[in-house]
């Protein structure tokens, strides 16, 4: 069976929330009119009080500045680029070549996208998911070996594109999600993958140790149905059992050691 696919929320429906609060705001601001005169009694005795206060201030505490989160995110694509043709239902595509590139191509059906990357020791590798009308910014795709999930998004366009930065040989393989081969029971292994998990199963047991310092585990889960979706990750070890009903597709972003066991 299909997994379901994720519909975004429209983004003309958070336009218009802004919109809104700001007529709001200058509606607040006006109420007097441009008529009004101006007020001519003396502020009340707390009024001068608050105005002649000075803010208390901790000596000890010093000032954090807010990080961009996107602020190392490219905001252009590399110069090269790549047509990587076609991805259809049992017809994937395949590019590759050396130095960063931005690799297009177009999804012929309404499936997620799994990204097969190879860019070997991957020193110095970074790949994004171009902006789209759903998400405005380059997403993060990985920066090794493995297998990543591109596109989870109804309705979104089918001219896709990812921007790789890097120095070295690289190679990719793009694949509809229900090609990927099903697999039944506890799996294993290391690093970013994509399964799909074939079953009964109503949840399972994942398990996940760190590659090092820095290191962290994203989980993203989508089953038959919408609510059966789920998403769950760490910066530290664990051993924990979610609520996964099978059958469904199970993407992994990490660089260390998981297992997922179905359950029940």
């Amino acid at each position: 069976m299909i997994p379901s696919r994720t519909r975004p929320p429209r983004r003309r429906a958070t336009a218009l929330v802004v919109a809104l609060t700001a007529a709001a705001t200058l509606t607040a601001c006006s109420t007097a009119g441009p008529d009004a005169e101006p007020s001519t009694a003396p502020p009340s005795a707390s009024t001068a009080t608050d105005a002649t206060e000075e803010p208390t201030e901790d000596p000890t505490e010093e000032p954090t500045e807010a990080t961009d989160p996107l602020a190392d995110r490219p905001t252009e694509p590399p110069a090269q680029a790549v047509d990587a043709g076609t991805v259809a239902a049992g017809a994937p595509a395949t590019a590759s070549g050396t130095g960063s590139a931005a690799v297009t191509f177009v999804r012929d059906g309404e499936f997620a996208v799994v990204v097969h990357l190879d860019c070997g020791d991957c020193a110095g590798t970074r790949a994004f998911m171009a902006p789209t009308e759903v998400t405005p910014y380059p997403g993060t795709l990985g920066e090794a070996t493995g297998s990543y999930l591109m596109d989870v998004f109804e309705d979104s366009d089918p001219q896709q594109s990812i921007w790789l930065e890097t120095p070295g040989d690289w190679s990719v393989r793009l694949e509809s999600w229900n090609d990927l081969p099903p697999v039944t029971g506890a799996q294993q292994g290391t690093g970013s993958t994509v399964l799909r998990l074939d079953g009964t199963a109503t949840s399972a047991e994942v398990s996940w140790t760190p590659a090092g310092p820095g290191d962290s585990f994203q989980g993203r889960y989508f089953g038959v149905t919408r609510e059966a979706s789920r998403m769950f990750g760490d910066s530290e070890a664990f051993t924990e059992t979610f609520d996964l009903v099978l059958p469904g597709v199970l993407a992994v972003k990490t660089a260390g050691a998981w297992s997922v066991t179905p359950q029940g």
